[in-house]
């Protein structure tokens, strides 16, 4: 509709109006002029309606026709033919919706037919229409102000960005969608040939106008932070160059930008607290207790925070190696993954970095935490604490969880809780780390001062339950050459490896040495 003075009072104004709601319900051009609204329930109205205003209709009239189904056709007719710009059905009076055929009519002429909530007196409509056609004002400026408005709202939606296409798809009657850097389909709305728009912008960027078969395609890339994202906008029946597209297309590319940008600065605002948080439980020396556990119950631990500490660590060969393909780092993947399973989940679960892996704060009792762990998926490792509500005892706690991880792992598992493991792994766990660690020091020192070989060979020994001939197959030695070795450890340590005490003090002695931090 280039030809409309755009300061002239149009559909599309009446539909931004907030406090009307009404609803445009065929696939009609919103931008045609309006010169005035008429109630009217007689037959022939187009006789009082001049043209290019709006007639207003309960449909009081239709129930007593002999073909009611017929007159709503013949009606639509008539006022195409009048050059009426619009029907107003008031709902809820006579029909709780607008007849089907009446409809089906407009459709096939692509005449504008506007749903009139029951609750709206047809007067308010009149009235609302009136006035604005009198006034004075720049209907561009009141437009476009109604427009960001109604954009606006999508801000507040839980999914924004799916909201806001929507808003702007029923705004410009089109089809719009958003993708992805990777041009997956974030949000859309309409029939548009998603795939077939999707080939024409790869490798693309800025602004493009194109063709795909009976779609009139629009399509403006931006990047907001570090995301490439295209708005396209597609459309088989109206002009995408009427005065309303460019300010509603401005608005809603500004929008996208600080929708993400918000999001990504709430994202990393976010990780810092709950990082803290994290790392504040399992130092055991919170500043303020009663912060951290005020703090827990916003983050719908409870009143009584009943908790668990988790940490998982992830072998470089996680995803197969994809992860490369999609972050900056091992953790990077891990943290996004975990985190976005959570999220599917409903587990609330605190993240903090740790000795090159990730250390977590989850709710003890949450049913959601078990669906988590048992779809970690394949390359992690996890170990968690046992349940526990005083800050103070974190770092016994991080020591749980740690001495769990080592159980799985050994074990071949992704999960293991601490309260599952064995005798060993739960002694060494209640022992403070820098006096277990000397006592282990101290016991091997004999190996540990210039003999890595014998260190890595007792382990594996250890592991191949002092079997010399499973031994001695996976290192590809003769059985003479592993007992050799096994008397150069006794030899070393002055304890013997046939003394069930003694070869309890070594493996315990190599457990408390791997567990050691790595800085």
């Amino acid at each position: 509709m280039a030809n409309l003075l755009p300061d002239r009072f149009r559909l599309v104004d009446l539909l931004l109006e907030p406090a009307l709601e009404l609803r445009l319900v065929t696939d009609a051009d919103p931008n045609v002029e309006i010169t005035g609204a008429h109630p009217i329930e007689i037959e022939n109205p187009t006789r009082w309606l001049p043209p290019g205003s709006m007639m207003l209709t309960t449909g009081s009239r239709f129930p007593a026709l002999a073909d009611p189904q017929q007159a709503c056709r013949e009606l639509i007719r008539e006022l195409v033919g009048a050059g009426i710009t619009a029907l107003g059905y008031g709902l809820g009076v006579i029909t709780g919706d607008i007849p089907r055929p009446l409809l089906d009519e407009a459709e096939r002429h692509r005449f504008a037919v506007v749903s009139i909530p029951p609750e709206l007196p047809f007067m308010d409509v009149v009235g609302h229409v009136n006035a604005a056609v009198r006034t004075q004002d720049s209907m561009l400026l009141r437009r476009t102000l109604q427009m960001q408005n109604h954009l606006l709202e999508a801000m507040t939606a839980e999914a924004p960005e799916v909201d806001l296409v929507a808003r702007l798809a029923g705004l410009l009657r089109s089809s719009v969608i958003l993708y992805n850097e990777v041009g997956d389909v974030a949000a859309s709305a309409g029939g548009a040939p998603v795939h077939l728009i999707r080939n024409q912008l790869r490798g693309r960027d800025g602004r493009l106008m194109f063709r795909v078969g009976r779609w009139s395609v629009s399509a403006h890339s931006i990047t907001p932070g570090d995301q490439h994202y295209w708005l396209v906008l597609a459309s088989r029946s109206n002009e995408l160059a009427d005065p309303l597209t460019a300010p509603a297309v401005e608005v809603s590319l500004r929008l996208l930008n600080t929708i993400e940008r918000t999001r990504q600065r709430a994202t990393v605002e976010n990780r810092a607290r709950h990082a803290a948080l994290v790392r504040a439980l399992a130092s055991g020396n919170p500043a303020d207790a009663d912060t951290v556990l005020d703090q827990l119950e916003m983050l719908r631990f409870g009143p009584e925070p009943d908790m668990r500490i988790l940490v998982l660590s992830a072998t470089p060969d996680y995803d197969n190696r994809r992860w490369v393909f999609r972050a900056n780092s091992l953790l990077d993947a891990v943290e996004s993954d975990v985190s976005g399973l959570a999220r599917d989940i409903g587990l609330t679960l605190l993240l903090a970095r740790d000795d090159g892996g990730l250390v977590g704060v989850v709710p003890a009792r949450a049913e959601a935490f078990d669906s988590w762990s048992a779809n970690l998926p394949e390359g992690l490792t996890c170990g968690v604490s046992e349940p526990f509500t005083d800050p103070a005892r974190g770092p016994g706690k991080l020591r749980e969880a740690r001495r769990a991880r080592r159980a799985a792992g050994r074990l071949g598992m992704i999960t293991q809780r601490f309260e599952d493991v064995g005798l060993a792994d739960w002694l060494l766990a209640g022992r403070d780390p820098e006096t277990a660690l000397a006592r282990a020091a101290a016991l091997l020192a004999p190996l540990l001062d210039g003999h890595d070989d014998l260190v890595d060979f007792l382990v594996l020994h250890l592991a191949r339950e002092l079997d010399v001939g499973r031994t001695a197959r996976e290192l590809n030695l003769h059985p003479n050459t592993v007992r050799h070795r096994v008397k150069r450890v006794e030899d070393l340590l002055g304890r013997s490896l046939r003394s069930p005490r003694d070869v309890t003090d070594i493996q315990l002695a190599l457990e408390v040495l791997a567990d050691r931090p790595t800085s």
